[in-house]
């Protein structure tokens, strides 16, 4: 018995099935999945200033993450849609709190959402907390995202030894992962370093990793200012382990950007002017007390590498897909106007 559960225990998640492989859908990051539309239609946009050029390797078009991003903001928005299928939602939308109900949370807002969301961050807690059973979920509506040409952020905030992290980065990242991300959170309290497998996969499947450099939450504060032997805050610090990475792959946008709330005050927003070749992804707005007004103000050195992230304000419009529809368009017209 006791060697059975010191198995159990030691079991991490990227050890499991990967549901949407199993399906079938397994291919090689080099298979670029996302070689449609977005790639064909690359174009000058308002967003001119970072390079939007497709590669081409080994005869193959390869889009970075950053990329399709800049495309999608151009076409849809630089909006983030946060699904987040908590208990309390799906009570308030009249779900069962189980699989079933998580599917049919999911389908809404993805129908909902249609052609109208450049990106769509599961946040994976609220699958997690079902089982197998809402992993087998979150895989569906990764799959779901993709298949309406948006981009998924996985919001997993991982982190762990590098060992663990090997298998983290296999479980979300890319079109050959368990669950088939574009990308992830991920918190480096264990070593910007440790996150490297990661950092690695995402340069290699033209994927994201999303680094919380300062996070939505008051708690993330104390953590955050503390200074190290040579002044830098923490968070200038990950802001500048960031920028060294991406620096190494070349002078465009890279794959690893910074998470940092939407709830932020100017000064401690100045950890942007270290982050020039960077996605910054800006929870926060809506419930947690920011509005897409104060991410123009305080993001203004990135504000066109800029994804606010909006989740609970608009969801608690459904379950009405008109009602969902019409919220969601309020929030990406008025996300479409933060670069200018």
């Amino acid at each position: 018995m006791a060697a059975g559960v010191g198995l159990i225990v030691g079991l991490g998640m990227g050890a499991f099935a990967r549901p949407w492989i199993k399906a079938g859908l397994r291919t090689d990051c080099r298979d670029r999945l996302f070689s449609h539309h977005l790639v064909l239609r690359m174009r000058s946009t308002r967003y001119a200033g970072h390079s939007t050029q497709p590669q081409v390797t080994h005869g193959q078009v390869m889009t970075s993450f950053a990329e399709r991003f800049l495309q999608l903001a151009n076409d849809r928005s630089p909006l983030c849609l946060g699904l987040d299928p908590s208990r309390e939602l799906m009570r308030d939308w009249g779900l069962s709190d189980d699989a079933r109900g998580l599917r049919r949370f999911c389908g809404v807002v993805m129908e909902a959402a249609a052609d109208r969301i450049a990106v769509v961050k599961p946040q994976s807690s609220f699958f997690e907390r079902l089982g197998p059973a809402g992993l087998s979920e979150m895989a569906r509506a990764v799959a779901r995202i993709r298949e309406q040409r948006a981009l998924s952020i996985i919001d997993c905030k991982r982190g762990d030894v590098i060992d663990t992290m090997e298998g983290y980065a296999e479980a979300m990242l890319g079109p050959d992962s368990g669950f088939g991300g574009d990308a992830m959170t991920v918190n480096a309290y264990l070593g910007f370093n440790a996150l490297r497998p990661v950092l690695n996969r995402a340069a290699e499947c033209d994927a994201a990793a999303f680094v919380i450099v300062r996070s939505s939450n008051p708690e993330g504060r104390s953590v955050q200012d503390a200074r190290l032997g040579d002044g830098r805050a923490v968070a200038d610090a990950l802001a500048d382990e960031i920028t060294a990475f991406n620096t190494t792959l070349g002078n465009t946008i890279g794959p690893v950007g910074a998470l940092v709330g939407a709830t932020v005050d100017p000064i401690a927003a100045n950890v942007l002017h270290r982050l020039p070749r960077s996605l910054i992804l800006a929870p926060g707005v809506g419930v947690q007390g920011a509005s897409l007004d104060d991410v123009r103000r305080n993001f203004g050195p990135a504000i066109d590498r800029t994804l606010p992230s909006v989740s609970r304000v608009i969801l608690r419009h459904g379950p009405s897909p008109a009602a969902l529809r019409e919220a969601i368009d309020r929030y990406r017209d008025q996300a479409w106007r933060l670069a200018g």
